[in-house]
């Protein structure tokens, strides 16, 4: 069990062996399905968030170069939360379990956009893709089908989750996926991105700004991928979310609208990458509870059918 030294009293010890301070009692888990996440409190009464990074899911020069992406936004002033230094790290280690310590900052998750919050989503994104530009050694995947989706279909394979009947069939769509879509891909500029851009990972503070939060997932992909998953429908019919966006993101960088070719090939990638991330967390007590259609006959069925849609 991966998870197997980590309990709600180690969690504590380990972050006061990382902070140098007392905690009190409270320690409440909070929702996360790769990782461990718990609120604590100081003895200050200033509460923190003690992230557990789920083990040999990122190396640790990926984990510090999250930091150190979080870290120059931060210090560019672009609304993220970059984890707590003490003694100068802000990594450790709970015997094979890498953690690290964020400041509580509450908020509120948003489920759609008016106009305002739209510009200044694009004007976040902007400034932050123009930062990514800048790091060309983070160590982070390309996201483009023949780099993450071939990685995505070997995690299928080696997990062996594909019944008998959908095996050959489904390696066979993802293939030809990744034939057909691989070269839309060598068109558009790839930098590092947020990566995994959707209503859940953009909290909203009132009177502030709206956060950016949970960077585990950067990668060096188009810009496009950190807008698709908050578009509300199919392109077509978000053209003035899109307009809006556009006014926002071009006040700090050009958006080339030709991206918004990749969404469909975006989708399909995604649909993928969740079944593989779905065939590892599937072994994790309570999986089937939360996901309780996923590995179904119908499941199956119609996830082929959608990659061999494309």
């Amino acid at each position: 069990m991966i998870w197997e030294s980590l309990t709600l009293e180690s969690a504590m010890q380990a972050v006061e062996d990382a902070c140098q301070q007392r905690l009190t009692n409270v320690c409440i888990p909070r929702n996360s399905y790769i990782n461990r996440v718990y609120e604590m409190e100081l003895d200050s009464q200033d509460r923190v968030i003690a992230k557990f990074y789920r083990p040999n899911r990122w190396s640790t020069d990926m984990i510090l170069g999250e930091h150190f992406f979080l870290k120059h936004a931060h210090d560019n002033d672009l609304p993220v939360i970059p984890p707590l230094t003490f003694n100068d790290k802000t990594l450790f280690m709970l015997d094979e379990i890498p953690f690290a310590l964020f400041p509580k900052k509450g908020g509120r998750v948003m489920d759609e956009f008016n106009e305002d919050l739209w510009k200044e989503t694009g004007r976040l994104l902007g400034r932050l893709h123009n930062l990514g530009q800048t790091i060309t050694d983070s160590g982070r995947m390309k996201w483009r089908p023949k780099i993450a989706t071939t990685r995505h279909l070997k995690t299928l394979c080696d997990c062996g989750v594909i019944p008998e009947d959908y095996r050959a069939v489904s390696i066979r769509a993802i293939e030809q996926f990744i034939q057909k879509a691989d070269s839309l891909f060598s068109r558009c500029e790839m930098f590092l991105i947020h990566g995994d851009c959707h209503y859940g990972n953009i909290i909203y503070r009132p009177g502030e700004h709206v956060y950016l939060v949970d960077f585990d997932d950067v990668v060096i992909g188009p810009s496009v991928q950190d807008v698709w998953m908050l578009l509300p429908d199919e392109t077509g019919q978000c053209k003035q979310e899109l307009a809006w966006f556009q006014e926002g993101y071009s006040v700090f960088r050009d958006f080339s609208a030709r991206e918004l070719d990749l969404i469909p090939a975006l989708r399909i990638m995604r649909q993928i990458h969740f079944a593989a991330w779905c065939a590892v967390q599937s072994q994790e007590a309570h999986f089937q509870h939360h996901f309780p259609d996923w590995g179904s006959t119908k499941y199956w069925n119609e996830w082929v059918k959608s990659i061999l849609g494309f």
